[in-house]
């Protein structure tokens, strides 16, 4: 007769199975470290390539200066980011993520919804001008093209639907006002960034594109 993990019996000792929650606790807590570490320094190398090209413009921007600023390796650099580009494409991400989740506070039955998205989206580009510019013009293609296009028209269309169906708008083509709205927001953020418009001129547009998108879609407020 065999038993289990006698000497010599030829059979292999039976092992207890289950996992260990202490080792599990530890690979948990491993990983979270992992991660906290490497959030804290792609965050420090992208407040360096904000720095840098605030002070030098976007064409300073290297890989070699933002690894001396910081500390690092250039090699460290490129675990992180692609290159010069690839950080220009986050620093222009990290202001529209931030645009989106203060959008996400308001109510979008609000009447002054549109107004909101349009204050928040100035407050937000103007708190650093002369770094939001560059990206906005040299990223600007991939990350303020139709996929963000879209996100705000959608955001846009939607909200005025639930108003036209709330009774509190009335429209004769609720769709081309929408489409007008984005539309001139995205020609005055363009040219705010081109230098044509100052800060304050770009509140203005924006806020102007509300007027537009009403008068040729022939909407009016009810009561």
């Amino acid at each position: 007769m065999c038993v289990w993990g006698q000497r010599g019996s030829g059979v292999a000792e039976k092992k207890d199975a289950s996992p260990d929650p202490d080792a599990s606790a530890r690979t948990v807590a491993r990983r979270e470290r992992a991660v906290a570490e490497h959030d804290r320094t792609r965050a420090r190398l992208l407040a360096a390539a904000r720095d840098i090209v605030r002070r030098d413009g976007a064409f300073g921007l290297t890989v070699a200066v933002v690894a001396e600023v910081s500390g690092v390796t250039p090699m460290t650099v490129y675990r992180y980011f692609d290159g010069p580009t690839d950080m220009l494409y986050a620093l222009s991400d990290e202001t529209m993520q931030r645009i989106f989740a203060r959008i996400a506070e308001h109510d979008q039955a609000d009447r002054h919804f549109l107004d909101e998205i349009g204050r928040i989206a100035v407050e937000e580009f103007s708190s650093d001008s002369e770094v939001n510019r560059m990206t906005v013009l040299l990223a600007g293609t991939q990350r303020f093209g139709p996929d963000v296009v879209d996100q705000v028209g959608l955001l846009i269309h939607e909200h005025l639907r639930v108003r036209l169906a709330s009774g509190q708008v009335e429209f004769d083509d609720v769709e081309l006002a929408a489409r007008t709205i984005i539309t001139y927001y995205r020609g005055a953020l363009y040219s705010w960034a081109a230098g044509f418009y100052t800060d304050d001129q770009l509140g203005t547009e924006v806020a102007s594109a509300i007027k537009a998108g009403f008068a040729l879609g022939g909407g009016k407020e009810v009561g």
